[in-house]
């Protein structure tokens, strides 16, 4: 007999709102930062194989496969860890003697620190990230990055996490029914062969790895913090259009540049965007219009459209919507930023601007954006001050209009689906028992919350 859809208690709604709506923080952001000595100049690759990848279609199928390759070692570097097949894999790996080390952002997401844990016994080289999270190292706001280096060959760099909705585990490669099908958030990635580049961010995670472990009594492990497990209805629909990962291999070398915070992301993008002549295509959670460097960004879209007439289109996040006070004051301050975006930029919604349908996809937890369908920045930064120049982010700048095309692709059926106007969707929240009615999907705090 399937589960029952249990409401959720009261105080764990209330929990969940106040994580999500910045008023009570799991684990405080705005901590005194260290200094950190930033990569002066950060190098750019020729590369020649690239794998192109999304959520919820085909990050997991590409996920799997080159954890189940891996030769030799594994080097994660990410924020949000809690999908027990993706531990799952990783173990199997460690029995096949493959190295496994990992650098998480613990702070109390459900489950997490119980997987960091599980690993770290299995012979994992668990250390926490040198964020605010952590007990003994406050390098950076938060250690946002997703990196994952294999055999010192692959790096595969993405916008979404090892959460349920961010690599749900569709085993098909952008291939699925109606009964089969789990969704989940939209993200994108791409996997990269070369030697070079698997260095320059093995380097970078081990280097912040050696921040933490460094600092004086490190521990390696965190105190339990307070966790908070709801669940949502499902999406209605499935999307109209599913897309496989697609392999690129190209004779001629394309230029890959990393794109890192706090190093380099506010000093390259605003100049990248003012290069574009047709079009500026972005997919982000929210931009948050009244923060500074997120100001140097909007007003270099502004220029380009003033200059060359280039066509705008971008894709937000549906706001977090729920009962509460605080929570319809939160809604009302995003939708607020969102009509910014039209009376200080020109950018309106519905001619500019569209909300991820959430009919069909769970959560806009993408970081991307396509210039002229020539090049493309797949990332981990979203639009917010914290995330462009206090946080670890990282990204690849990619110069092929192959690789922009494919995204490209993504991005406009998630544009002819998406919203026109900005409204609250309410939907009711279940607890944990409800999960077996195969009718709810996990709701992450951490994918709300302003990182």
């Amino acid at each position: 007999m399937p589960a029952k859809l249990v409401p959720a208690k009261p105080e764990v709604i209330s929990a969940f709102e106040a994580a999500a709506m910045g008023s009570l923080e799991m684990v405080g952001r705005a901590c005194a930062l260290e200094p950190y000595k930033e990569i002066k100049a950060v190098p750019s690759f020729d590369i020649t194989e690239f794998v192109a990848f999304a959520s919820p279609d085909s990050t997991w199928h590409v996920t799997k496969k080159f954890l189940d390759d891996a030769k030799r070692s594994i080097l994660i570097g990410i924020y949000d860890f809690t999908a027990e097949y993706v531990k799952n894999a990783l173990e199997k790996a460690m029995r096949r003697g493959v190295d496994v080390a990992l650098m998480l952002d613990l702070d109390g997401r459900t489950g997490e620190q119980q997987i960091y844990d599980d690993l770290a016994k299995h012979g994992c080289d668990c250390v926490p990230a040198p964020s605010c999270a952590s007990d003994s190292a406050h390098y950076f706001a938060s250690s946002h990055e997703k990196v994952i280096v294999i055999d010192g060959e692959w790096t595969l760099v993405q916008s979404g996490n090892y959460s349920e909705n961010s690599i749900p585990q569709n085993e098909g490669d952008g291939v699925a029914n109606a009964t089969n099908w789990v969704p989940g958030n939209r993200d994108m990635g791409v996997a990269v062969k070369s030697k070079t580049l698997a260095a320059f961010f093995t380097k970078v995670l081990r280097a912040d790895m050696k921040l933490e472990t460094d600092a004086e009594k490190a521990v390696r492990g965190l105190g339990k913090k307070r966790e908070v497990e709801l669940l949502e209805a499902a999406p209605a629909q499935m999307p109209a259009q599913l897309f496989p990962s697609k392999t690129f291999n190209f004779q001629a070398p394309v230029k890959v540049e990393p794109i890192l915070s706090p190093d380099n992301y506010i000093k390259r993008i605003p100049a990248w965007l003012k290069t574009a002549r047709k079009s500026i295509f972005i997919e982000e959670q929210y931009i948050r219009t009244a923060q500074t460097d997120i100001g140097t960004l909007l007003k270099a879209i502004q220029e380009t459209v003033e200059a060359s007439g280039v066509e705008v289109r971008i894709i937000l996040a549906q706001p977090f919507s729920c009962g509460s006070d605080k929570c319809k004051k939160a809604f009302d301050k995003a939708k607020k930023e969102m009509q910014a975006l039209g009376k200080d930029y020109g950018l309106k919604i519905g001619i500019n601007v569209r909300i991820l349908n959430p009919n069909q996809l769970v959560h806009c937890h993408n970081k991307l954006i396509v210039v002229d369908e020539q090049s493309v920045l797949v990332s981990s930064q979203n639009w917010s001050d914290s995330a462009v120049s206090k946080n670890r982010e990282a990204g690849l700048l990619i110069y092929s209009p192959a690789l922009a095309a494919y995204y490209a692709e993504i991005f406009n059926a998630d544009w002819d689906s998406g919203l026109k106007k900005v409204a609250p969707v309410k939907k009711a929240k279940f607890g944990p028992e409800a999960l077996g009615s195969g009718k709810v999907v996990p709701l992450n705090w951490g994918d709300y919350a302003e990182v």
